[in-house]
């Protein structure tokens, strides 16, 4: 194993809270030319796609190199697994901090501030009052999750006894509660109001379920090719400058602010998914993006 790699592993422990002054510099293969490669989509039909990519355009800024991605088009997650795996891709996200060094190099930093695991429930109006009376999280799981069927924490909630019913893909989840195969969808609070916005993706009829919500500790990380620890280490580099100068917190205000405010969290009971595997780093962010609403929150 090379020295830049175990450094990297060793970073694992990294808190979001220890932002040392580091000054972005131009590392081994920076200056190039090469674009980055990185699953993108149309927002016109996933618009969770535009948040990450503008961030690692930044990231590259931030690190010293230059900020150009190469866009790759109709990736699943299990596709560009497979291609960082192959070095065929550069840059993908996981959810998994614990990934197999073979796998790919996490860069453990997490994206969202824990956002990603804030949820908001999603149904047909008309049940929409109907979820918000239910008292305890065994009483949700007997009603059908709506779930892709790639996603990496799908055998999570089967194992804890969720109702799960799988949509081929994204687009598939919205059409599957409409055609009421499924009872409802749990969305991040970053990618619900969107979602709501897009009739064309969404259709009609759908609605937040009001006052109630999900925790847990979900957030998306940047993983890069397993042969490529130096880019690894741009991208961490370019993260930590970010958070350190606020040109991070301001992408992520222009984006999540609005939705955030809208999401009202202190309205809601936010019900802990016991058993959902630990991230020290996510619960850490969490705390953090919470902190303004400590009191506030409702005990569940």
């Amino acid at each position: 194993m090379s020295d830049r790699r175990r450094i990297l592993l060793a970073l694992a422990g990294s808190s979001l809270l220890t932002v040392p002054p580091l000054r972005a510099q131009a590392l081994p293969g920076t200056g190039t030319g090469k674009g980055v490669s990185f699953p993108v989509a149309d927002p016109r039909e996933d618009p969770r796609r535009v948040y990450p990519l503008q961030l690692l355009q930044l990231v590259l800024e931030q690190s010293g190199r230059e900020p150009r991605v190469e866009e790759r088009y109709h990736y699943t997650q299990l596709r560009a697994m497979a291609e960082l795996r192959q070095g065929r891709l550069d840059v993908t996200m996981v959810t998994r901090r614990d990934l197999p060094a073979s796998e790919g190099l996490v860069v453990p930093i997490p994206l969202r501030r824990g956002l990603l695991g804030l949820r908001l429930l999603l149904c047909r109006a008309e049940r929409a009052q109907t979820l918000s009376q239910l008292r305890d999280l065994s009483e949700l799981k007997a009603l059908g999750l709506g779930y892709g069927v790639d996603w990496t924490d799908r055998p999570v909630f089967e194992r804890l006894g969720f109702k799960v019913v799988s949509a081929s893909n994204y687009a598939g989840l919205f059409g599957m509660l409409q055609a009421r195969r499924s009872d409802y969808l749990s969305r991040g609070l970053n990618e619900i109001w969107e979602e709501l916005a897009n009739g064309k993706l969404v259709g009609a009829g759908l609605a937040v379920v009001p006052g109630l919500g999900l925790r847990y500790p979900l957030d998306d990380y940047f993983v890069v090719r397993p042969d490529e620890p130096e880019l690894a280490e741009a991208l961490h580099l370019g993260l930590q400058n970010a958070l350190r100068n606020g040109s991070y917190q301001r992408l992520f205000d222009e984006h999540f602010s609005q939705a955030l405010r809208r999401a009202a969290l202190h309205e809601r009971r936010l019900l802990r998914v016991d058993g959902y595997p630990e991230d020290e780093l996510v619960e850490l962010a969490q705390q953090q993006l919470l902190a303004p609403l400590s009191g506030k929150l409702k005990k569940t």
